[in-house]
């Protein structure tokens, strides 16, 4: 349960941090070169952790724009432009040269999707792939290249297609499949689904690379079945031929598959890997964070919602964890694992994986057996009155650090802001006679509930960052609730309120209609300033000590400009990931104000911020120049599902003076 001290703007717990960031190198096999940002997460271990130390916590408060990139997206007022048009992208460095995937824009038909090449002191354009069809994704994947074959790009397309792109010649590789391309979405629908599912099925994030290997998962959309599998597959870079496939339904024969019954396996769209992928290269570990079911079975839906370990270069299941056993939350498990050193107080250090979610728990198991190394327990969750509820009874729950975001309130927690919010507020509360069920809770017949967090979470997509010198895990987490009036446990997320009260203020002209309609556990101040009634911070960035298990400090994520100086220190919605710095910083954007900041690693306070054109729901990178100057770099183009209504298209780039 959080306490009022969360409210503040850091809290801090324990002690010995400035020791444990000057402790020393990691054990991590996954350190890449100073200058360099190769995958999506910094390093195949998905840590974003940079070991550059030129800008620091003493001089992150002088930090300027150095440039701009503009993909031609442009900028408007017109909110999201859909789940294939964002921008959330993370740019990598090669060898000096910045790349970045851009999407097309459903209001300009004659801008093209491309891979751009830029020169990463200045912005310029060094040169462009356009490619003939929508780039999706957050990104890009980088293979080295072998022998005769050189370096290559990977990326998803609409349609299902993976694209390979030489990096020497900025075209296509011919080498790889037909012309550059492979059909990826070929093998995972059955003659029944055929071609019906194609225009929703996708590579959402970027590939995971393993020596030869292009490691895939899917995003194949939410409809129920029939439909297309959620298959883990391994392309050989080269030549694009499969190598293998993991069936995330297992199939007949596949262990598992007697947790099905019937025909529930067959066609089974769903329990696909539509986040990011972790590799560790010394042990030859591919690990997958797997989503929720499409459509429900009987049992405990495997291999949905869990952490698969799988022999790299045979697709081989080495162990799993499932997370959350018939997710009926829409938990997803999209953040990626992050690959660790765990450090026991008796001085052995166990290579480890940590994985949080959604649901806002915190696992973290040995590599190699699975093995939980802070203990987790089934324990007993909350029950709904209705008796078809489909709810499994018990979940797996850690017994460190608790919960990452808010679990709980009380109608005395509702926030009072301004009194029209704190009166709607709490006459909604009485009027749906409001029963809190907390993590994991259910639906009621007879009463409204709110349950924590919401579907967006807690954590999300956006990604954790590791410091192997501090043994630091910091993740950024949302603080709101889910609201769901009486009714049917399988009736779903939508609210529906009966007998909300109008927002007061209406001067009591009964004949007109309100400029704003109020609905739902939210009060809407305008249509771009949205509070919610659950209790401030509702966005934080929360720092995890790895080892003992013990969250170290919190502090607010973003503010809502719509309420002035009073909206300061309220937290807001976020999605976007953060970084950190061996000098002892957090770089993060996600909130959606537009604001970019830096956080000092050791404290939790913020040190620095800039606003942005347009919120950055994106992960920014860092990186030492040709010049010698140490830049962070982060993607602005608003949207998303907590974006606000203003779009832009801008790189955004910051240097020392």
């Amino acid at each position: 349960m959080m306490t009022a001290a969360m409210t503040r703007p850091c809290r801090m717990a324990g002690l010995g941090l400035a020791a444990l960031l000057m402790s020393g190198a990691s054990a991590l096999a996954q350190t890449t070169e100073r200058d360099q940002w190769r995958s999506y997460g910094q390093n195949p271990g998905s840590t974003n952790f940079s070991p550059l130390t030129q800008i620091t916590p003493d001089n992150v408060a002088t930090l300027k724009r150095a440039w701009t990139f503009n993909y031609g997206g442009g900028t408007d007022d017109n909110g999201d432009r859909g789940l294939d048009y964002r921008w959330e992208v993370t740019p990598l460095i090669i060898d000096g040269v910045m790349y970045v995937s851009t999407p097309t824009n459903p209001a300009k038909p004659d801008l093209k999707s491309t891979v751009t090449a830029l020169e990463p002191e200045t912005g310029k354009v060094l040169w462009k792939y356009e490619s003939p069809r929508n780039i999706h994704g957050r990104g890009l994947a980088y293979w080295p290249g072998e022998g005769d074959v050189g370096p290559r790009l990977f990326f998803a397309t609409d349609q299902g297609y993976l694209m390979a792109l030489d990096m020497k010649t900025g075209q296509v590789a011919a080498g790889f499949g037909q012309d550059g391309a492979i059909d990826a979405y070929e093998g995972v629908a059955s003659e029944t689904v055929g071609e019906s599912r194609r225009d929703t099925w996708t590579i959402p994030n970027p590939a995971s690379i393993y020596k030869n290997l292009v490691i895939t998962g899917s995003r194949p959309g939410e409809a129920g079945p029939p439909g297309p599998r959620g298959d883990i597959r391994a392309w050989d870079a080269k030549t694009g031929a499969l190598v293998w496939t993991f069936h995330t339904v297992p199939q007949p024969g596949e262990a598992n598959h007697e947790t099905y019954t019937g025909d529930e396996w067959k066609d089974r769209s769903g329990a696909n890997v539509w986040s990011t992928m972790t590799v560790d290269e010394a042990n030859g570990i591919v690990f997958a964070p797997v989503g929720d079911l499409n459509g429900r079975a009987a049992g405990p839906e495997l291999y949905s919602n869990s952490l698969l370990a799988l022999d790299a270069a045979t697709g081989e299941l080495k162990w799993f964890k499932q997370i959350t056993h018939k997710d009926l939350w829409d938990w997803d498990m999209p953040t990626p694992p992050v690959l660790v050193d765990f450090k026991a107080a008796d001085g052995t250090t166990t290579p480890a994986i940590a994985l949080t979610g959604k649901q806002s728990l915190l696992f973290v198991f040995d590599r190699l057996t699975g093995r939980p190394l802070h203990e987790v327990t089934e324990q007993p969750t909350p029950r709904s009155d209705d008796p078809n509820d489909q709810a499994w009874p018990t979940q797996p729950i850690p017994a460190r650090p608790g919960p990452l975001a808010r679990t709980t309130m009380t109608r005395d927690e509702i926030p009072n802001i301004t009194p029209e919010q704190y009166a709607y507020c709490t006459t909604f509360w009485d009027q749906n006679n409001i029963k809190v069920t907390g993590l994991y809770g259910r639906p009621s017949l007879t009463t409204g509930t709110l349950s924590f967090p919401s579907t967006l979470g807690g954590p999300n997509w956006g990604g954790p960052s590791y410091s192997p010198q501090s043994g630091l895990f910091i993740v950024n987490v949302q603080n709101m609730g889910q609201y769901r009036a009486a009714g049917p446990a399988g009736a779903g997320f939508m609210p529906r309120p009966r007998g909300a009260a109008p927002a007061p203020g209406a001067g009591g002209a009964a004949a007109a209609p309100p400029a704003i309609v109020q609905s739902g556990f939210n009060y809407r101040v305008d249509p771009n300033t949205v509070l919610p009634c659950t209790p401030t911070p509702w966005g934080e960035l929360v720092a995890v000590d790895i080892n003992k298990g013990e969250i170290v400090w919190r502090a607010p994520l973003g503010s809502t400009p719509g309420l002035g100086d009073a909206g300061a220190e309220t937290g807001s919605r976020n999605l976007g990931g953060n970084i950190q710095t061996a000098s002892g910083l957090a770089f993060i954007g996600a909130s959606n104000d537009r604001q970019f900041r830096a956080f000092d690693t050791r404290t939790g306070r913020q040190l620095w911020s800039v606003e942005l054109e347009a919120s950055a729901h994106s992960t920014p990178i860092t990186y030492l120049g040709k010049d010698g100057k140490q830049y962070v770099v982060v993607v602005g183009a608003g949207g998303t599902a907590v974006g606000s209504k203003h779009m832009s298209d801008t790189l955004n780039a910051f240097v020392l003076p």
